[in-house]
């Protein structure tokens, strides 16, 4: 989806994620002293700890703040219930780890690009997404350092979901819901 919107008029004017950067953000929070992840990482397992694994599907592409005034472009994913109850969990571990509380709303979605030239790609309301889904079956706290080339994501800690140890893994099989 992304090479299609790459490749549609104006889809130049937007610096594009890296495959492997793709995430979704359950909660942000900035410059952390590295002393400070492993009380993050306890207090957030401990608000996760009774939340399963669950699966997500792709949605639809939009732009924020509007398509009229673009800076970003995104996948919005789903179903947002169970997304929105794991940003909860995460929110009040970090929270109870001595961060304020966040004041915006949590809104599920994959970042794909960033637009340089406020222009929307012409495609990507037309689009329609993949078929695939994806289980859900942990956390990741990341270190997140920007560069040239764009955001290089290191793992720090990786917090299992329930009794489901491992990673998030996709599946193309709409049949397995």
């Amino acid at each position: 989806m992304a090479r299609s919107l790459r490749a549609s008029p104006g889809g130049d004017a937007v610096r594009w994620v890296r495959p492997e950067g793709l995430h979704v953000t359950l909660r942000f929070l900035g410059d952390v002293d590295t002393e400070r992840v492993p009380e993050i990482v306890d207090r957030v397992r401990a608000e996760t700890a009774a939340l399963g694994s669950f699966r997500i599907r792709l949605g639809g592409v939009h732009a924020f703040p509007s398509a009229r005034r673009p800076n970003v472009i995104v996948l919005d994913v789903g179903p947002v219930e169970p997304l929105e109850e794991l940003a909860e969990a995460v929110e009040r571990g970090v929270v109870v780890a001595g961060f304020a509380p966040e004041s915006r709303r949590f809104r599920a979605h994959l970042t794909l690009g960033r637009v340089r030239g406020h222009r929307f790609p012409s495609a990507g309301s037309a689009l329609t997404p993949e078929e695939a889904a994806w289980d859900v079956r942990e956390a990741v706290l990341f270190r997140s350092e920007l560069h040239r080339s764009g955001a290089r994501y290191t793992v720090l800690e990786r917090i299992a979901l329930g009794a489901f140890p491992g990673s998030i893994t996709p599946s193309t099989d709409p049949s397995e819901d």
